[in-house]
């Protein structure tokens, strides 16, 4: 249901965070985005701010004041100024666990807080040691990523709140549900471990996709019909086995035109292609990481000793140093 909230917390969220805080229990906050606001955009040109290095746009953490890439660690100072247009309308959009932290911070003054992430965690043993805090030292509100998802006990965790959980949903990846899924069926598990009952909240956009109401219920068993349906439909693994070739390389030119080569030989060495097929070569959805390109071919068919040999002939070209091909099997992320 739509209730029209502005604030990253909802209304009914607010509640039961303050319910914690006043019955002494714990409170467990996901999201799976580190950093204060996830890009930085000109609201003059609308060019984004991105890194020089990768195509992806810079993340702002405002504890650090700076701009930083989240794939190849590059950090910046904040920008005054848009570098295309030269304007001062540089504004800082999104949410992160930063602005969260703060947000809460706000809404309940009178709560202590802690931080979990890949910005906090930059010690040995730091990880143990936020953990051990938040549960010896009974601390009102852990905030966190992917970190606080996995195998933790909390007697006192009573409530879970998942702030955008569709987030994942949007990646081109066919294992996007599934992976949307497990994060929030495992982080709601974090919430009443012991006698009292938990409640776990899933904040999100769709509620009516399968993997949200799913994982809200904890149902395995309809979820797994739902994905089983739509992964034969789509002929998505297990029906069909997904092979990715990727080039990776400084020069453009060069892992473009590789690319189209082995595309070319796949082409002319398969002979059924009623049941394999081969899609032309295109960049990866993050098509530059560390001044490296990178484009993909994709396969569909069910992979046998054939296919294998196949594609060995294939990838069989004179490839230059600092140029790369690899290639994966049913990958667990298709960026």
């Amino acid at each position: 249901m739509q209730f029209g909230n502005k604030s990253m917390i909802s209304g009914r969220l607010q509640r039961e965070i303050k319910k914690n805080i006043d019955n002494k229990k714990q409170t467990i906050l996901f999201l799976n985005r580190r950093g204060y606001s996830t890009f930085v955009l000109c609201r003059d040109c609308g060019e984004p701010i991105k890194c020089p290095n990768c195509s992806i746009t810079l993340t702002y953490h405002k504890y650090e004041n700076a701009l930083k890439c989240h794939y190849c660690g590059i950090q910046m100072p904040v920008l005054k100024q848009c570098p295309k247009c030269g304007s001062e309308k540089v504004k800082y959009f999104g949410t992160g666990t930063q602005k969260l932290e703060d947000e809460i911070c706000r809404l309940f003054p009178e709560a202590s807080t802690i931080r979990m992430d890949t910005d906090t965690v930059t010690k040995k043993n730091s990880h143990e040691e936020i953990l051990n805090k938040f549960r010896n030292e009974k601390i009102d509100i852990l905030i966190g990523t992917q970190m606080v998802v996995k195998g933790h006990h909390f007697p006192d965790v009573t409530l879970v709140g998942v702030i955008a959980a569709d987030g994942a949903l949007n990646i081109e990846d066919y294992n996007a549900s599934q992976k949307t899924f497990q994060t929030i069926v495992q982080v709601a598990g974090r919430a009443g471990r012991e006698e009292e009952k938990g409640r776990v909240i899933i904040q999100t956009y769709n509620p009516d996709h399968y993997a949200i109401m799913y994982s809200a219920k904890q149902d395995y068993e309809l979820f797994y019909n739902a994905e089983i349906g739509i992964r034969k439909m789509l002929k998505y693994p297990p029906f069909c086995d997904i092979i990715m070739i990727r080039f990776v390389g400084k020069n453009l030119e060069e892992i473009q035109n590789l690319s189209k080569k082995v595309y070319t030989n796949l082409n002319e060495i398969i002979i059924d292609k009623k049941n394999t097929f081969v899609y032309a070569p295109v960049s990866s959805p993050v098509d530059k990481i560390k001044n490296k390109y990178r484009w993909r071919i994709i396969l569909k068919g069910k992979l046998n000793s054939k296919l294998l040999n196949i594609l060995y002939k294939a990838i069989d070209v004179q490839v230059k140093d600092g140029t790369s091909i690899t290639v994966d099997i049913n990958p667990n992320s298709m960026m």
